[in-house]
């Protein structure tokens, strides 16, 4: 598999997993929220439970104090913990609507409360009616007592039942909640492992794109001395080998123009060979300037840019001083070529009479600025060869 598709295939891994994480941790979250709030319940229907039982004490108190006092005042209070206890018990059986034990403890409950609260009731309207039976008023405190014993029984039983429910959903609350911590962290453990592969499979990606790129420039490089040596030998030949036949044919025709001053014929030949010469010479130099390998870019460029001044009538500024210190001589191929080509491109492409050229070397780098002053290149051209470098000839591509 290639490192670029394990790259993906280990990020879509990764990304699967923190969702999986992300939606395992909301579900146990949602329990774990459900799971607090039968909780928080469970404390509502203790604190229920215990209310009731004061509300009841409370009117029992007020009953007592009235029978003693005739205050009416207290008949009021024992009223309205009469009506607040048929709420409270109401409400408790709607709290335990859920648990069928604890609703037959709520019918036990009712009818246990509504028994106290009838004797209190009775104690109140036996004061009211201004008949003092202390006998009648002491049973009735008795049973008030006796009722209020299995009130509390029943009571313990219902705190009893719910006090284990609490204890079973606080249970089940630490467990959802130590879940969605393994979870969590088995999510964010898992995600970060396969993005760790990730990161390494891109490493491995990059440093192999890395070593191809160097191989690249090496074989670049290597084309270039390549050519450079052909060249090199091309010119070597043009001149060595072309050259010195021209030289020597233009010594005999210049021995029979000697012998014949008026023959026309001769004195066009040796003409030709004349241009054949320069040229010849010419084109050795293009190839391979001598200069570049004597002393160095600078002296290379400027006979280059004086030469192709005279050839195309193109009028070249050069601004390449002379620098004590020679570049590495792939360099100063490189860049000596880039300037033949793009004088090339002016002269064929760029419909401008003039050109200015700079070379300048600061520390380590060397800067090449070669300036036409013609319409340049369509923007849609230019930017298809920035993006892609394609829909232009091989020059820049070249460069």
């Amino acid at each position: 598999m290639l490192p670029r598709k394990r790259a993906k295939l280990a990020l879509a891994f990764a990304l699967s997993l923190v969702l999986i994480g992300i939606l395992a941790a909301g579900i146990t979250m949602a329990r774990l929220s459900n799971s607090a709030k039968w909780v928080s319940h469970s404390y509502q229907v203790e604190l229920a439970i215990s209310n009731i039982e004061f509300v009841l004490s409370e009117a029992a108190r007020a009953r007592l104090n009235y029978v003693n006092s005739g205050d009416e005042s207290f008949a009021h209070m024992f009223d309205s913990k009469y009506d607040q206890t048929k709420k409270d018990v109401q409400d408790i059986r709607y709290l335990t609507s859920d648990n069928p034990t604890q609703q037959v403890f709520c019918n036990q409950l009712e009818k246990l409360a509504n028994r106290r609260l009838e004797i209190l009731r009775e104690g109140i309207d036996l004061r009211k009616s201004g008949q003092a039976d202390d006998a009648r008023q002491a049973v009735l405190s008795r049973d008030n007592v006796a009722v209020a014993t299995e009130i509390d029984q029943v009571m313990q039983k219902m705190e009893q039942g719910e006090d284990d429910l609490l204890q079973q959903r606080i249970r089940r609350s630490n467990i959802l909640f130590v879940s969605f911590l393994i979870i969590l962290a088995a999510a964010f453990a898992v995600a970060v492992s396969f993005f760790w592969i990730q990161y390494q499979l891109l490493l491995a990606e990059l440093s192999a794109r890395e070593q191809a790129e160097a191989s690249a420039h090496r074989l670049s490089a290597r084309v270039l001395r390549l050519q450079d040596e052909e060249r090199r030998r091309l010119s070597r030949e043009l001149h060595d080998g072309l050259g010195q036949n021209l030289v020597a044919a233009k010594l005999s025709l210049s021995n029979l123009a000697t012998l014949n001053p008026d023959d026309g014929l001769l004195n066009e030949c040796l003409k030709s060979i004349d241009d054949s010469l320069a040229e010849a010479r010419t084109i050795s130099y293009l190839l391979h300037p001598p200069l570049l390998d004597d002393i160095g870019i600078a002296s290379a460029a400027r006979w280059y840019l004086e030469a192709f001044s005279k050839r195309s009538g193109i009028q070249v500024s050069a601004d390449i001083p002379d620098y004590p210190v020679r570049m590495p001589h792939a360099v100063e191929l490189a860049l000596f070529r880039v300037l033949q080509e793009s004088l090339t491109n002016i002269h064929r492409h760029a419909k401008s009479s003039r050109a200015k050229v700079s070379l300048h070397i600061v520390k380590n780098r060397a800067v090449l600025r070669v300036r036409d002053y013609g319409p340049g290149i369509a923007r849609a051209t230019l930017d298809q060869f920035l993006k892609a470098g394609t829909h232009v000839g091989v020059g820049l591509a070249g460069m």
